[in-house]
């Protein structure tokens, strides 16, 4: 096995184990490494699907699915798609520079008040998902980051940490659907992402059930800091990207 496809096989471990410890992250932290070893017309088709994979496995593991929150994901998906074709268009009109900096300085700010605020406002009417599902569709059809958004509106909402990696996930998995045909029809599926994932898979399960254990064993309040932390990693991330 070449140095190359162990140093994927490691970012996808360390992503996916992100990824089952807070339900979210694993694009945000692959993508910027995965560009260092591998072009970008490979690394984003793998990291699709293995995010699709990753939403099957946590959903199907311990019976997730049953947690999800069916009521706040629809609404979410649904509001998605029209926010994912604007931010298709944004990105065929110019770049992404300024999505990413409204993202990564709303995400940012958003994290370090309510770290220092705990009693920030929460809300109790799901027509806010609209919202927030259209601006994660913008983010993610310009910037491939539709997970912050969601993110902001679970912890907004209240869920538990089971709920809340439950329903990322049935958001995600359908969201990931629908990028991995658009990634097909652009051409982007080819034999060598194919056998660096083959090559990945059992880092792939691997990251996913230590992240998804060591989850179950992180108190509440503790779980609330620690997706606080990924979050103004990922804005960090957006915002050096965009400078």
């Amino acid at each position: 096995m070449d140095t190359v496809t162990l140093q994927v096989i490691a970012i996808l471990f360390l992503a996916t184990f992100v990824r089952g410890l807070t339900g979210f992250g694993n694009a945000l932290v692959a993508m910027p490494l995965l560009a260092l070893v591998i072009p970008v017309r490979m690394a984003s088709p793998l990291v699709g699907l293995t995010a699709t994979l990753m939403a099957v496995l946590m959903l199907l593991h311990g019976g997730s699915w049953r947690q999800v929150n069916i009521r706040s994901a629809w609404r979410l998906l649904l509001a998605s798609l029209p926010g994912m074709y604007l931010g298709l268009r944004l990105l065929r009109l110019a770049d992404d520079r300024p999505v990413r900096l409204a993202l990564g300085c709303f995400i940012l700010a958003y994290s370090l008040y309510d770290l220092c605020r705990p009693r920030l406002a929460h809300l109790r009417d799901e027509r806010w998902a609209w919202l927030a599902g259209f601006l994660a569709g913008i983010a993610g059809g310009a910037c491939n980051a539709n997970g912050p958004p969601i993110v902001v509106y679970g912890t907004m909402r209240g869920w538990n940490p089971g709920e809340f990696r439950a329903t990322l996930q049935g958001f995600f998995l359908p969201a990931g659907l629908a990028i991995l045909v658009g990634h097909a029809s652009v051409g982007l599926w080819t034999p060598a992402v194919f056998r660096l994932l083959l090559c990945s898979l059992p880092s792939v399960a691997a990251g996913i059930i230590l992240g998804s254990l060591l989850a179950k064993r992180i108190p509440h309040q503790h779980f609330r800091v620690l997706v606080h932390a990924v979050l103004i990693v990922s804005a960090l991330t957006l915002l050096a990207k965009a400078l």
